[in-house]
């Protein structure tokens, strides 16, 4: 049989091994590898669209004429390419069928979910009827404005175990814990993800940087002042301390206030006389207030631990006929937008509520910038924000 010349050629060329077996350059697998590689990722990518290559951020920045740096900042970053530029990219991105962006692959390219999470005490539903959380989460917009972030909210839930499942598969870069409860689940998940965490009020023995008010020296001045009005039947309508039976779960902010109640008031404290009213609503402070006036001594003033409660109030005692502030005192807490405008307006102890949310999301944001340079955060960081008593009509010298 002839042998073909040329074969014999190469053979001849091949290095001989003691196995005289030929072991090729390691570079040519790993070209093969690629080679492979790249055609299943080819083929893989038009199963998943249907028969169609899937559009990449490539192909849109040469249907517009620009790099691809340029076609990705006008997505993620549009302050830095000019308007003609951005308009180009987007009119391409529809005309190619480009949603976007894949959010995971950003995650993996830049290290950052590109939001971050609200844990809060009460349902989500209760979020939006009580005054304090919209002008809170006002104070967060702003400070989130010029970030380019989402916000993530997790509210609270009877099934809290079931709710941190919910935390530890947050895609977030940090999390804001407003007002919890101590012992929280969802509180000690956020903390065991080793993110950066900002606390904000409550509670206030967390191991993060803390946003919040006196809530003590608050309710003591405004105990305070109905005693210097004479008032020494005083009544409290109170949050719950605690949310569990056992007591687990404590509310700071409600024994905190409390306390300061009972320092202010002093020989005048009555503790027969403090009605726990939940939710923070006005219906279960009105029942406690028409069960307190009817008693044979009825106080002369109420303390509220909200201007809700307060407003409850208020309406039980015009349902029974009893003239405020000529025969009841009334104090608050938050100086919400309610406050100002109830009959009487109600003298209450005012709090920043909105500079709350700023400064809370303003430091979390500086927290993921310390972590991503590979700083260390502050976890002593502290800022107790000042408390104001507003003198309005609900208030006046004890009768006679």
């Amino acid at each position: 049989m002839a042998i073909d010349a040329s074969v014999t050629r190469r053979a001849a060329s091949i290095p001989a091994s003691s196995s005289s077996i030929w072991d090729p350059p390691e570079s040519l697998f790993e070209s093969i590898q690629r080679s492979y590689l790249k055609r299943f990722i080819r083929r893989y990518a038009c199963c998943m669209t249907g028969g169609r290559r899937r559009i990449r951020l490539r192909d849109v920045a040469e249907h517009a004429g620009v790099s691809v740096g340029s076609a990705s900042h006008a997505f993620g970053r549009p302050e830095l390419v000019s308007d003609q530029v951005r308009a180009r990219v987007l009119a391409s991105a529809a005309a190619l069928g480009y949603a976007g962006p894949d959010p995971a692959a950003r995650r993996l390219r830049t290290g950052r979910a590109g939001a971050l999470g609200l844990i809060f005490s009460e349902r989500l539903r209760y979020q939006f009827t009580d005054p304090a959380a919209p002008a809170f989460l006002t104070g967060v917009a702003h400070a989130l404005e010029d970030a380019s972030l989402g916000l993530l909210l997790v509210p609270d839930s009877r099934r809290r175990d079931e709710t941190a499942v919910a935390v530890r598969n947050a895609a977030v870069d940090g999390f804001m814990i407003y007002s919890a409860v101590r012992n929280d689940p969802r509180v000690e998940a956020a903390l065991a993800r080793g993110l950066p965490v900002v606390t904000v009020d409550q509670p206030r023995d967390l191991p993060t940087p803390f946003v919040g008010i006196d809530d003590r020296a608050g309710a003591r001045d405004a105990a305070e002042h109905l005693r210097a009005l004479g008032h020494v039947r005083v009544a409290v309508l109170a949050f719950v301390t605690a949310l569990d039976s056992e007591g687990k779960l404590v509310l700071d902010l409600s024994v905190e206030r409390l306390a300061g109640y009972r320092e202010g008031l002093g020989s005048a404290w009555d503790a027969t006389a403090v009605r726990t009213c939940r939710p923070n609503a006005t219906e279960p402070a009105r029942r406690a207030t028409h069960e307190l006036l009817a008693e044979s001594r009825p106080p002369t003033a109420i303390l509220a631990m909200s201007d809700v409660l307060a407003i409850g109030a208020l309406q039980a005692a015009a349902e029974l006929g009893v003239p405020v502030p000529d025969r009841l005192s009334l104090v608050g807490f938050d100086d919400s937008p309610t406050a100002a405008f109830a009959t009487p307006p109600l003298t209450t102890i005012a709090q920043p509520h909105e500079e709350k949310g700023r400064l809370a999301a303003e430091w979390l944001l500086e927290a993921i910038e310390r972590r991503e340079k590979g700083e260390e955060g502050d976890a002593r960081r502290r800022a107790i924000l000042p408390t104001e008593l507003v003198l309005r009509a609900s208030t006046a010298p004890r009768p006679a």
